[in-house]
């Protein structure tokens, strides 16, 4: 009989425990972010337009700016980069506390928080996330970027909404790196995770219902190579200052449109509410008529995005048997003289009237100066002047002994000839390619351009290294100067001008690698960002590579659209990184 009562009260607990399985427990009370200077009007849709397909709606498999524009409006992360302000702001993560060494961070969720299934986020989510973002079989394109020395942070659970997160060493730009990292609902994909399919669980054929996230908005609808449409998250975290949850905004479409004439006349037919980039051709007829309609076109200025004149500096034992360049020629490349020559050779300022309608901007440092956070104003910047770049080559004993336009060198005194390689494709490059040939025609340098594919140009400048000078463009998607440590460092890859060293060649690298090491270990603002101007000095002096311009970032919206804040951030959105503020006007 004591048996029986045992294994009845066993029974009836064990009912119990299923009960509470499967009635789920009470939901805490959400912890808002309150946005106190924020008010809008609820509903509406919104129309942009995106030229491509997505080609899964997994934020951490992000491949393209499609892919980007379409998940980030469906996902969450721990801390944001406000676009606007370029300060790192708390999202799913309310608030954290750092050690006195910059190692490690203490990290508290916010309560309440739910994914846009209803069902409840909290410290296992942001674990499993981690775990599958380090998983190799993820592939996923953002681990490298929250990698330190090329190892992923400690992640520790300390309960269910504190987490401690832990750096090999101190981190300058502390959790700014979490901006990229979207929170995944670990109940929803713990399966695929284990089976190995992760990267491939959230495809362009998934239900809608099954794409979960934290973001202001869910997939309601893709029709492949028409529309994607958005919904409103109804478990969204965020409120403005009257306590109205967000997003205004009942929907977002997305229509597929892949010329952006067709998408700017769409646009100016009213099809469209934005354009988050407008080419300077279309900017023109756009600003013409403005005064005719409400919509509002805006010049942001340069963006983040350099194109770069630069010579093959792939000296020194290493690349001897490799370097396919002239001795004698790249014994004149290596001169920083003979560089800055021709960097007063070139019409920056004639290049953008030309090519880019006055919407470009002559630069002179390594990063844009539209990045103002870290650009050091300066700088200097001078303006053309042939005749000073002649006199720097005559120094050289670079001149023109048989008058006919070409300065001679080397012991046999041959005709100075380059090679400049560009990417095909792009044909604002390729137009400033021939204008920077002729700028070089006028100084005594005979220049040719070669058009070749991307792909092979890529491939030229970082592994079979046979080039003698290239007109390229990058960029980075944030203004922090880690965000082109690959480029800094003298070992890093995309150390383009001459990558992967094992050891600085120049002591000006040397001295580059050391500030650059201070700047991103250093957690005291002013220690970094005087390392980095340091940096960018000792480029303006020593000028591995040429900066000719940045391209203005333009943009245009309806004036029905309201609480727009343009960015310059890429591949972002400009018009679109704060979506769940937006609001349209006279519904």
């Amino acid at each position: 009989m004591k048996r029986q009562a045992r294994a009845f009260r066993i029974a009836v607990a064990s009912g119990l425990l299923l009960s509470g399985a499967l009635i789920a427990a009470p939901q805490q009370e959400t912890e808002y972010l309150i946005l106190r200077n924020l008010t809008g009007t609820r509903g509406g849709n919104l129309v942009a337009a995106l030229d491509s397909d997505p080609p899964s709606f997994n934020r951490m498999m992000a491949t393209g700016i499609a892919h980007s524009i379409v998940t980030d409006r469906i996902s969450g992360d721990l801390v944001h980069v406000n676009r606007a302000t370029f300060e790192l702001e708390p999202a799913l993560a309310s608030r954290w506390e750092v050690s006195k060494d910059g190692r490690v961070y203490t990290v508290h969720l916010r309560h309440g928080l739910r994914f846009s299934d209803g069902s409840p986020c909290d410290a296992d989510d942001v674990i499993f996330t981690m775990q599958a973002l380090q998983d190799p079989k993820t592939g996923s394109p953002l681990a490298d970027q929250v990698k330190i020395d090329g190892a992923f942070p400690t992640l520790a659970k300390v309960d269910s909404h504190t987490i401690r997160i832990t750096f090999p060493r101190a981190v300058g730009m502390g959790l700014r790196m979490f901006d990229i990292v979207p929170i995944l609902p670990r109940a929803r994909l713990l399966k695929a995770f284990q089976e190995g399919r992760f990267g491939s669980a959230l495809g362009p054929d998934v239900p809608p219902g099954d794409v979960v996230g934290l973001g202001p908005f869910r997939l309601k609808e893709y029709q492949r190579g028409v529309k994607i449409v958005l919904e409103r998250n109804p478990y969204y975290w965020k409120k403005d200052k009257a306590g109205q949850v967000l997003p205004y905004l009942d929907s977002i479409t997305f229509l597929l449109v892949k010329d952006r004439n067709a998408e700017a006349l769409r646009f100016q037919a009213g099809e469209l509410d934005l354009l988050n980039s407008v080419s300077p051709e279309n900017y023109a007829l756009l600003r013409r008529s403005q005064g005719h309609s409400q919509n509002f076109v805006q010049d942001l200025g340069p963006g983040l995005r350099i194109d770069y004149l630069w010579f093959n500096l792939n000296s020194g034992p290493d690349r001897a048997a490799k370097t396919r360049v002239d001795p004698e020629k790249q014994s004149l490349f290596e001169k920083s003289e003979f560089r800055r020559a021709v960097s007063l050779a070139l019409d920056r300022e004639g290049i953008a009237r030309a090519i880019y309608l006055g919407l470009a901007t002559p630069q002179f440092g390594p990063i844009s100066s539209g990045n103002k956070p870290w650009y050091d104003p300066k700088l200097p910047q001078p303006a053309m002047d042939a005749e000073g770049a002649r006199k720097i080559l005559a120094q050289l004993g670079l001149t023109d002994s048989n008058g006919d336009g070409i300065v001679e060198f080397g012991a046999k005194r041959r005709p100075l000839e380059v090679s400049i390689l560009t990417a095909s494709g792009v044909a604002a490059r390729e137009r400033a390619a021939q204008v920077v040939r002729d700028n070089l025609a006028k100084i005594g340098i005979r220049a040719e351009v070669q058009l070749v594919p991307r792909n092979e140009l890529i491939t030229r400048i970082l592994n079979s290294l046979d080039y003698e000078a290239v007109l390229f463009g990058f960029g980075a998607t944030d203004v922090i100067p880690e965000a082109l440590t690959d480029v800094w460092y003298s070992s890093a890859r995309n150390h383009f001008w001459h990558p992967g060293q094992e050891k600085p060649y120049r002591p000006w690298e040397a001295e580059i690698d050391s500030l650059t090491t201070r700047l991103i270990q250093s957690i005291d603002p002013a220690a970094r960002r005087a390392a980095f101007y340091s940096v960018q000095q000792i480029w303006v002096r020593e000028m591995p590579s040429i900066s000719l311009l940045a391209e203005n970032v333009l943009v245009a919206w309806n004036g029905r659209v309201g609480n727009i804040r343009p960015s310059i951030l890429a591949p972002a959105p400009q018009l679109l990184w704060n979506a769940e503020e937006l609001t349209i006007r006279g519904k």
